[in-house]
């Protein structure tokens, strides 16, 4: 997927991409909050204890490294499971109370599966902390084990991971022993996650033990969570749906409130039926044409899907009608029916039955059209052709309130000149050159460039610059100052993210770095496609290679401040720096980080028209020889058929033609560039032309 470009050039549409995700700022949104649209309930039943299937781990002593203290055990699954839409073979089992999805396992001490920004693809809670288990150094009865065993036929089947005999903290005591059963079970068909608590109680002492536990399920992300909460005024079969990816239970052996959760307790997240799809992209095409993409629902999809778009980022509710209802396929064309130059949001969902939809995509795809560029009229080339040695007039005409540019390539870079003319230099063979007509402006912003004395630094988190953006423009460049003691050569990573701390843009940049106090300045070219909005942050993700950038530090900053806000008018603030995590974005306004000399553009170029110059081989200009002061003139062709171009006319007062006998064949007064002489017989003729400051010129030329 290309990125979008507010710079139209060469009959291309200019992405950055980055996205996206996304897609792609450009923008792509990710559909894969899903386990927050899992439905809950709560029910009492009996515990059902398991113990055959496979035995994962055991207790072999009281101390940690034999009581299932800080274990992960991989299990494979007898069926695929879905879980937030994704089908898996596999699980991770955590001694600390959950499960995970996905190839990434949870590290080992890992005590908040919801909250933690580990990169599993999933979890699921049933008593998240640190938790260990109990050997019975008696009789065995009491030795604790975790284990995984299927129940029940086709297509009905369920995976039970249990965890027996299980203290509900930490703990290596002999003589205050208080054990607890629960389970996770994953049920085929349905695809419905249950926990269910089993027995529990004092085995030995009564000293109270107490805290807090996560209990639910998470995404692939800690921003898609569905959790519950309860505090210690609450008992813990009475809990609320969490209000944060940290909210938790309450637990407490001893005190009826909060209390443990009773045996039979069962709490269940069934999926839901109708699932909005994943991967929803933007692609623009052209100034009022995009071709929207996703992939398909983990639910059958019988009515198609539904999109929603607008230049408000106003979320649909479930009552909003969908713009384009129904799309059978996975792509969409908004063919001719969008505003040049405009940003747009858009959000789908999947239209499973007319009685089940899905919830609207949780983020907009965010996209800008290209703009609606100005057009070259008319063009021309003065003299045609033009004699070897010669020098031609290009002339052009273009939409009213444009700027016109000349180039030498098809490819464009920096014009040759602007304006409606543009005069060659001598030519010796036919030449090609290229103009378009171009509306908008580039200008500069940030800090130009370091001031004496900058620092080096390597944050690479969250430190960066603030910004706000006014208008669509295109982020095309930043300089920065690579360190490196070696003078390696690496790469920096850098993104765009908003307030949120969504990468919205992100480019990975090729640098030579150089030793602290001699770093060199490295134009990063970007073309980051840039929307309205604020709180935006550009920051340094990764460096490779190199081990620094240049920075302002505080102790150079003059009366505390940089100069903040770095404002171009209409278009671009640059608020302050910071080292703090979105949204907050703490400021410092006596740093500046890293990115100098920002070029932005809201350019708008035509594409890029040819214009030939003809060059005849045969026709060689003709030097005229000078009775005065004045610098020579060419004429050609010569020979000539009916018309002599004269290479500098405007200082001529009029022309005489004489044959080579001396007689005055013709006058013409106040001439131009341009003399017509196809009336004359074939033959020599000598041509003499009169200037205004009284001096003369003549020269021969033939007519064929």
């Amino acid at each position: 997927m290309r990125k979008i470009d507010f710079f139209v050039k060469n009959k291309a549409m200019q992405w950055s991409r980055s996205l996206l995700a996304a897609g792609a700022f450009l923008a792509c949104g990710t559909m894969d909050a899903q386990v927050s649209l899992y439905s809950f309930t709560q029910s009492s039943g009996t515990f059902t204890e398991i113990s055959g299937g496979t035995q994962l781990g055991v207790a072999v002593s009281n101390v940690s490294a034999g009581n299932l203290n800080s274990n992960v055990f991989n299990a494979t699954l007898p069926f695929t499971f879905f879980f937030d839409g994704q089908g898996y073979t596999s699980i991770n089992v955590s001694s600390n109370g959950f499960i995970t999805f996905g190839a990434t396992a949870p590290a080992t001490t890992n005590t908040t599966p919801i909250s933690n920004t580990a990169g599993y693809d999933g979890a699921v809670a049933a008593f998240g902390g640190d938790l260990n288990s109990y050997f019975d150094t008696v009789n065995g009865t009491m030795t604790g084990d975790i284990r995984m065993e299927t129940v029940g036929t086709t297509p009905n089947r369920e995976i039970v991971i249990q965890w027996k005999n299980f203290r509900p903290s930490n703990s290596t005591s002999t003589t205050n022993i208080y054990l607890m059963d629960f389970q996770i079970r994953l049920a085929e068909t349905t695809n419905a996650v249950s926990v269910h608590y089993g027995s529990a109680g004092y085995q030995l002492g009564s000293t109270t033990i107490s805290g807090t536990r996560q209990v639910g399920l998470r995404g692939s992300s800690n921003t898609d969570y569905n959790n519950r909460l309860s505090t210690t005024s609450t008992n813990f079969d009475s809990s609320a749906a969490g209000t944060a990816n940290n909210s938790s239970q309450a637990y407490n052996t001893m005190n009826a409130t909060p209390g443990m959760p009773p045996s039979g307790l069962v709490y269940t997240w069934n999926p839901p039926t109708c699932v909005a799809p994943s991967g929803f992209a933007a692609n623009v095409t052209s100034y009022d044409s995009a071709t929207l993409n996703w992939n398909a629902s983990s639910t059958p999809v019988a009515n198609g899907y539904d999109i929603y778009y607008s230049t408000t980022n106003t979320a649909p509710s479930a009552l909003t009608a969908p713009t384009v209802p129904g799309v059978a396929g996975l792509s969409h064309n908004l063919n001719g029916v969008l505003t040049p130059s405009t940003t747009y949001y858009a959000w789908i969902r999947s239209n499973c039955t007319a009685s089940d939809l899905s919830s609207w995509s949780a983020l907009p795809v965010v996209f800008t059209t290209d703009c609606l560029p100005p057009a070259i009229l008319t063009t021309a080339v003065t003299p045609a052709p033009a004699c070897v040695g010669d020098t031609a007039d290009l002339t052009a005409t273009a939409d009213a309130g444009t700027a016109i540019n000349w180039y030498t390539a098809a490819t464009g870079g920096t014009p040759v000149a602007t304006g409606a003319t543009f005069t060659t230099p001598a030519l010796t063979a036919t030449t090609s050159y290229w103009v378009s007509a171009s509306t908008g402006q580039t200008a500069s912003g940030g800090k130009a460039q370091p001031d004496a004395n900058p620092s080096n630094g390597a944050g690479t988190t969250n430190f960066g610059l603030v910004f706000d953006v006014l208008a669509p423009f295109t982020l095309e460049s930043v300089v920065i100052y690579p360190v490196s003691s070696s003078s390696n050569s690496g790469t920096v990573v850098i993104d765009v993210i908003d307030g949120s701390s969504n990468i919205i843009h992100t480019a990975t940049i090729p640098v030579q770095g150089a030793p602290a106090g001699s770093a060199q300045p490295h134009v990063a070219t970007l073309n980051f496609q840039m929307v309205p909005g604020t709180n935006y942050k550009m920051r340094p993700r990764n460096m490779n290679g190199i081990s620094q950038l240049y920075f302002d530090p505080s102790a150079n900053a003059p009366n505390g401040n940089y100069g903040y806000p770095f404002v171009v008018p209409g278009l671009l603030s640059i608020n302050t720096s910071t080292l703090a995590a979105a949204p907050g974005n703490t400021a410092r306004n006596d740093l500046y980080y890293y990115f100098y000399d920002w070029q932005i553009s809201t350019k708008c170029e035509s594409a890029l028209q040819e214009v030939v110059v003809t060059v005849d081989p045969n026709c060689q200009m003709s030097v005229v020889d000078v009775e005065g002061k004045d610098k020579t003139v060419t004429i050609s062709p010569n020979p000539f058929t009916d018309v002599v171009n004269v290479s500098d006319i405007k200082d001529v007062k009029s022309v005489t033609v004489m044959d080579m006998a001396g007689r005055i064949v013709k006058i013409i007064d106040n001439p131009t560039r341009q003399l017509h002489l196809g009336d004359l017989k074939s033959g020599m003729y000598l041509l003499k032309l009169t200037c205004k400051d009284g001096s003369v010129k003549t020269a021969k030329a033939i007519r064929k």
